[in-house]
C-alpha cells in the first residue's frame, strides 16, 4: 500500500469509527469475580507507554495477549518482556485480526491520537484504559464520552495522581470544610510545552524503526525533523498532536479542584497569554476560567491557571514557612484560611498555627490501575470514568483554545 493510500484510508477508517456507535460483541461486559482480563496494549514506549503497561500486567488477573506500536524498538523491548503477547504495529489491524484476544484496551500515544484508538476500542466491545488528556479537541472528548456511557464499557483516564493519598485527602478537606467556603483558586505549573519563533522546515531521514506516517495518524502530514516532534515528548508543544502544558499538566492539578468543589462547566473563560505562535502554544499562559456556585463555594467562583512564566500574585496569601510556592499545585483561599496543594504532597493548611489542631484523613492507598481492572471484574465505575474525566477534560481543552485568542471572553 502507497503512503498516499494508506493515508486517505486511516482519515476514512478513523471517521468512520467517530461517526456512529456499532457495539461488538466483546463477551466480558460483565466479567466474572475471578475472570482474568485479556488486555491489549496500545502505545507501550516512552514513560508512560511502559509505566501503563507493565503497571497493568502487574495485576495477577491480567494477561497481555496484544501489543501495538508503530515503533520497532518499543516492540521489542514489550515482546522480550510479554513473549505471549501478539506484535503489531498499526492498531486498525490488531482490532481486525485480534479483536477475539482481549478484553480491555490501553491506549498512550499523543494526544491526537487518543480518539481514533479508544472509539475503535469502544465500538469493539473494549473497555479501555486511555491516557490525558481524554482526548486531543472539546468535540472528540464530547463523543468518546456518550460512546462510552452507551456502549457500558469500563472506562478510566490516565490521570494516576487523581488516585494518590495527597490529592484525595485534600478533597476530603475541603469538602468537609477546613478552610470554610472556597471563594477562589490559583493552580499553577512551570513547564514550558510551547514554540516560539518560526514554523521549522526542511526534512531530516527518517529513524529505520519509526513508521512516520502512522505516527502522524489522522493529524496533517508535515516532514519529519529528528528530535522536533516524535522523540522525548515534544509533540506536546504543537497544535497539531498535543495540548501544551494544560493538557499535560493542568489536567493532573486541575483534578482534585474540580472535583472537590463539584465545579461543572465554565460559564466563561478568558487567556491573558501572549498570542501564540501560528502552531504551537505560548510560554506564558494566563487563564481565569468563571464557574457557578456550588456548595463548597462562597459564590460564583473564579479559578486561574497559570504555566510557564506566569506566575500568580501571591501578595495577601499566607505563605509556607519556606515562603516559597512549589514549582506545581494549587493554593485555594477560603473563608477561613488557606490550603496549598502542592503537585505532589500532602495539603498544608495556612496559617499552620491556625490549622495546627486539624487531622488531616486516614485514607487507604488506592492503585489507579489495578482499580480499572478490578472495576472491569466487579462491574463497578472507577474514580476517573469517562463520565468523571471526560467531563473536566472539556474544562481543560476550553482552557487550551482560550490561549488561542488572547483577552478574548469566550461564553461557554
Amino acid at each position: 500500500m502507497n503512503q498516499s493510500n494508506s493515508r486517505r484510508q486511516f482519515l476514512q477508517s478513523s471517521a468512520a469509527a467517530g461517526a456512529g456507535l456499532t457495539i461488538l460483541p466483546s463477551g466480558l461486559l460483565a466479567a466474572k469475580p475471578n475472570s482474568t482480563i485479556n488486555v491489549a496494549s496500545v502505545g507501550c514506549g516512552g514513560m508512560m507507554g511502559w509505566a501503563d503497561l507493565t503497571s497493568i500486567a502487574s495485576h495477577k488477573r491480567v494477561n497481555i495477549t496484544a501489543i501495538c506500536d508503530l515503533d520497532k524498538n518499543n516492540l521489542a523491548r514489550a515482546a522480550k518482556k510479554f513473549p505471549k503477547a501478539k506484535i503489531f504495529s498499526d492498531f486498525r489491524v490488531m482490532f481486525d485480526q485480534a479483536h477475539k484476544d482481549f478484553d480491555a484496551v490501553h491506549v498512550t500515544t499523543p494526544d491526537h491520537m487518543h480518539a481514533p484508538i479508544a472509539m475503535t476500542a469502544i465500538n469493539h466491545g473494549k473497555h479501555v484504559y486511555c491516557q490525558k488528556p481524554l482526548c486531543h479537541t472539546v468535540d472528540e472528548t464530547r463523543k468518546l464520552t456518550l460512546a462510552a456511557r452507551e456502549a457500558g464499557v469500563t472506562t478510566q483516564m490516565g490521570i494516576q495522581i487523581h488516585s494518590h493519598v495527597a490529592y484525595r485527602m485534600a478533597v476530603k478537606m475541603i469538602q468537609r470544610g477546613d478552610i470554610g467556603k472556597v471563594k477562589e483558586v490559583h493552580s499553577w505549573s512551570g513547564k514550558m510545552w510551547g514554540h516560539t519563533g518560526a514554523v521549522p522546515t526542511g526534512s531530516d531521514p527518517l529513524p529505520k524503526h519509526l513508521d512516520w506516517d502512522q505516527w502522524l495518524g489522522v493529524a496533517p502530514e508535515r516532514p519529519y525533523k529528528k528530535g522536533l516532534y516524535s522523540e522525548g515528548g515534544n509533540w506536546r508543544k504543537w497544535y497539531d498532536f498535543g495540548c501544551g502544558t494544560m493538557g499535560d499538566m493542568s489536567v493532573h492539578i486541575l483534578d482534585p479542584v474540580i472535583g472537590s468543589l463539584e465545579l461543572k462547566n465554565p460559564t466563561s473563560i478568558t487567556s491573558y497569554s501572549p498570542e501564540p505562535q501560528e502552531q504551537s502554544f505560548s510560554l506564558k499562559n494566563k487563564v481565569v476560567y468563571q464557574f457557578e456556585k456550588t456548595r463548597y463555594t462562597k459564590k460564583g467562583i473564579n479559578v486561574t491557571w497559570y504555566d510557564g512564566n506566569a506566575k500568580p500574585d501571591t501578595s495577601g496569601w499566607e505563605m509556607p514557612n519556606s515562603g516559597k510556592l512549589p514549582s506545581q499545585g494549587s493554593m485555594f483561599i477560603g473563608t477561613k484560611g488557606f490550603m496549598l496543594l502542592p503537585h505532589i504532597g500532602a495539603p498544608q493548611l495556612l496559617p499552620k498555627d491556625k490549622f495546627k489542631r486539624i487531622r488531616r484523613p486516614r485514607l487507604k492507598n488506592v492503585n489507579h490501575y489495578h482499580q480499572w481492572v478490578d472495576c472491569i471484574r466487579s462491574g463497578k465505575k472507577p474514580s476517573a470514568n469517562f463520565d468523571y474525566s471526560g467531563s473536566y477534560t472539556e474544562v481543560v481543552l476550553l482552557g487550551v483554545i482560550a490561549n488561542r485568542f488572547p483577552t478574548q471572553e469566550l461564553k461557554w
